[in-house]
């Protein structure tokens, strides 16, 4: 998607009415003050990638207490309900996914403090990796870096790898910002298929360059 057309490619779920979203002149711009989801209208399989520039911005006044904060560069990707079907529409509220088998991974979330990859079975959210600050890190998380965070106005390439495994290399997911690797996976049973979302709150996103 260039961004030249509007959001026909998109399927908008938004927690509160005041969020604006718009894509045109090559930006896909996001203004939220609460939780929001776009949900890609193709399903994905087979071996693909996902690559896109961000560009995190303060966010907007209508978020009130959160307003001026970088925070929730995230997506699901690989998202199938527990019968097989696409994505059942929601409201956007993120607890309402809770139920949503999917990967997740949340860069810069909560106020630019965590950053994790999650895995959800329809039952609970996993934690597969993560890094966190200290006072709100998980078991096993490290600590944040440079490389995990958002930095205001500075673009972010990201990519997401989704592929076969093999025995040669049983690497089925790799999530990769600013090319540094933040996560990559070697499960057992790995979903390799569904849709994809951006996923946010609170926040100002402008994405760029959006390819499949």
């Amino acid at each position: 998607d260039d961004f030249r057309a509007g959001l026909g490619h998109w399927r908008l779920e938004a927690e509160d009415p005041r969020a604006v979203v718009s894509a045109r002149d090559g930006v896909l711009d996001i203004a939220t003050p609460a939780g929001l989801s776009l949900w890609w209208r193709e399903p994905l399989s087979g071996d693909y990638a996902i690559r896109f520039t961000a560009l995190a911005l303060p966010a907007p006044a209508s978020a009130g207490p959160h307003a001026g904060r970088l925070s929730d560069l995230n997506m699901f990707w690989n998202a199938l309900e527990a019968d097989g079907r696409e994505p059942a529409p929601r409201s956007g509220r993120f607890a309402d996914y809770d139920t949503l088998p999917t990967y997740y991974a949340g860069f810069g979330a909560n106020a630019n403090t965590t950053t994790r990859l999650r895995l959800y079975d329809g039952r609970e959210r996993r934690l597969l990796a993560g890094f966190a600050d200290g006072p709100i890190a998980e078991p096993g998380e490290l600590p944040m870096t440079p490389q995990t965070r958002l930095h205001a106005g500075q673009a972010l390439d990201v990519e997401i790898v989704s592929r076969r495994p093999t025995a040669a290399d049983p690497v089925h997911l790799r999530w990769r910002a600013g090319g540094h690797e933040v996560f990559a996976r070697a499960d057992s049973h790995p979903r390799l298929r569904g849709w994809f979302a951006l996923r946010t709150t609170a926040s100002r996103l402008q994405i760029r360059g959006f390819q499949i």
